[in-house]
């Protein structure tokens, strides 16, 4: 009888804790601040930037399979923030433009 009684108890915490650990979210600080419910991952910093990995047009062109919206900043060519669309890579920005009010706007080449 005790044998099984610490069998449920065991099995009931080994429960709790792998649903509390896929339900969880990242955060990512020096502050230690809990992330926010609604992200997956919460990065905050005032001194620190989030850096995108960095690679050549070659490499990207040999990512197999990429993900839709997966964002990679390219070095070489035409250099700066690329995303894949599901189709193909799109340059995020080659030119900033600001309108009346200082709003940025973010052109996409070949638009």
């Amino acid at each position: 009888m005790q044998k099984r009684y610490l069998k449920i108890i065991s099995v009931s915490v080994a429960l709790v804790f792998t649903t509390k650990g896929f339900s969880q979210s990242v955060s990512i600080n020096n502050n230690g601040a809990i992330a926010d419910s609604t992200a997956m991952v919460d990065i905050s910093s005032t001194t620190k930037g989030l850096l995108i990995p960095r690679m050549t047009a070659q490499q990207k062109t040999y990512i197999a399979s990429p993900a839709s919206g997966l964002l990679v900043y390219q070095t070489d060519g035409d250099p700066g923030f690329y995303y894949y669309n599901g189709t193909s890579w799109f340059l995020l920005v080659t030119t900033v433009v600001t309108d009346k009010l200082n709003t940025l706007i973010y052109t996409t080449k070949g638009f």
